[in-house]
């Protein structure tokens, strides 16, 4: 799953600066921020006169520090205003920083490493050869125009298709993501291979509109922007009916589900980390991989069993004030009086001069954010109310080493689904040390992609390729 990381906005203030760390000119460093089971992207750059800030998901560039020293290895830099932030730390490789952001009187690991230049060397070059054509068509109420480009083999006029579905947050049609193109890579490789594919921005992404509907949309709103392309590539004289197919990425291989499950006529579905399990078991487990990083065994399952009621409040309560009192007061509760200080400290407690205070603000404001229909949708999402309805051929693929969509535990799911409504016409394979994007990888957590050369593995896109061809010559 990308990336929905609900966590207070930052406001940073322009300040004057002192002795900077510079190299050459000018680096930049970036990782991850883990703030209650979540991870933050941040990036600093070292100029000659400061230490600009970005957060780019909340769209937070080039703020400057207030200070900037360094001594030998060590750095510290320093953020006033409403931030109030620092960052200590010591540099460890010329490649690495180790340190601590301290925010709030808390403490949180940091670990920055230099960003080299990207090197992405299954990105295509030019000349290409097959075509492309920029492409649009309206949703189903024709109040979003979808655009997006139609690759299509050079030779032939009757071409097999794939429709490719992105995974959790607005995307566009390449579904970018820290100087990587997933989709491009994925639309070459297959139109190469003589299958057309179709992938598009997402709602209010690049030239598609919708940003407004945004608010209220859930998956199931996504599932009908798919539709609407099926209908497209169904009214096009060049694209076989009979052999058109879905292809989706993480909540994309969800959204594949629950259209397959509504029709009987798509000629193959492609999940690549999918969803085989409830979400509200998926935001478990993920909240579980990122917790273990940092705390211990024992806290981490007490706040994974708290986080599954949270949601089981969420779901069952349409009331979005009544949820949050009933999950504030369950929080407030004897429950966490009887926790280790960790778990205490992840729900807002802290000791002042002594003496305990609760803040249950930002926890609070990360399960309100949980309450909008999207996510509302999405934890109370069941594949058992949807894949026994598939009748079409189904790839299941996973990487072993994704944190975000476990391989056992979601390939399980979809096999024992499967095997109980008797499908037959399903295959599922697992991949030792790839990620969530299907990199070859060392930890699987999220900050370490952009360092990663590949974008996709060479066996997964012909894994899928000759499967693909497979249910297309069973279809002539």
């Amino acid at each position: 799953m990308k990336k929905y990381i609900f966590l207070v906005f930052i406001m940073l203030c322009l300040a004057g600066s002192s002795k900077v760390w510079a190299d050459n000119g000018s680096t930049k460093w970036e990782g991850a921020l883990l703030v209650q089971g979540f991870e933050l992207k941040l990036v600093f750059k070292f100029n000659q006169d400061t230490c600009l800030l970005g957060v780019p998901v909340q769209g937070v560039v080039d703020y400057p520090s207030s200070e900037c020293q360094v001594i030998g290895d060590s750095i510290r830099v320093s953020y006033t205003g409403m931030l109030q932030a620092q960052f200590v730390g010591v540099k460890q490789a010329d490649t690495l920083l180790v340190g601590n952001w301290l925010q709030s009187g808390k403490s949180f690991p940091l670990i920055l490493r230099r960003k080299i230049e990207s090197k992405r060397p299954q990105s295509p070059k030019l000349p290409l050869p097959y075509k492309q054509e920029e492409v649009s068509y309206f949703n189903h109420d024709k109040s979003i125009r979808i655009t997006g480009t139609l690759t299509l083999p050079e030779k032939g006029n009757n071409h097999p298709v794939a429709i490719l579905i992105s995974g959790s947050g607005q995307q566009d049609r390449d579904e970018s993501i820290m100087g990587h193109k997933p989709f491009l890579v994925i639309a070459d490789y297959l139109t190469r291979q003589g299958i057309a594919v179709l992938r598009v921005d997402d709602r209010g992404v690049g030239a598609t509109t919708g940003m407004e509907s945004l608010k209220k949309a859930t998956s199931y709103d996504f599932a009908l922007d798919v539709v609407a392309g099926i209908k497209y590539l169904q009214s096009r004289s060049d694209i076989d009916q009979q052999k058109i197919g879905l292809i989706g990425h993480s909540e994309g291989g969800l959204i594949a589900s629950i259209i397959g499950s509504k029709r009987n006529d798509l000629a193959f579905i492609v999940s690549l980390a999918g969803v085989g399990v409830s979400g509200n078991r998926l935001m478990s487990s993920q909240i579980k991989t990122a917790l273990v990083r940092t705390l211990p065994t024992k806290s981490v399952d007490s706040i994974v069993s708290f986080e599954k009621r949270a949601m089981n409040i969420i779901i069952h309560q349409e009331d979005d004030r009544l949820a949050e009192v009933s999950i504030s007061q369950a929080i407030i509760g004897p429950w966490l009086e009887g926790q280790d200080a960790s778990v205490k400290e992840y729900f807002g407690m802290k000791t002042v001069d002594g003496f305990q205070t609760l803040d249950t603000k930002p926890i609070l404001a990360r399960y309100k954010m949980m309450m909008i229909p999207w996510f509302r949708y999405f934890i109370a999402y069941q594949p058992d109310e949807f894949l026994p309805k598939v009748k079409a051929p189904f790839l299941v693929l996973n990487g072993e080493k994704d944190t975000q969509v476990l391989a056992d535990l979601n390939t399980l799911g979809f096999k024992r689904i499967f095997d109980a409504c008797g499908k037959t016409n399903y295959k599922i394979k697992t991949y030792p040390n790839l990620n969530h994007f299907f990199q070859h990888c060392e930890t699987g957590y999220i900050d370490e992609v952009e360092a990663i050369e590949e974008t996709i593995s060479e066996e997964v896109l012909n894994d899928m390729s000759v499967w693909i061809e497979e249910q297309l010559g069973k279809k002539n």
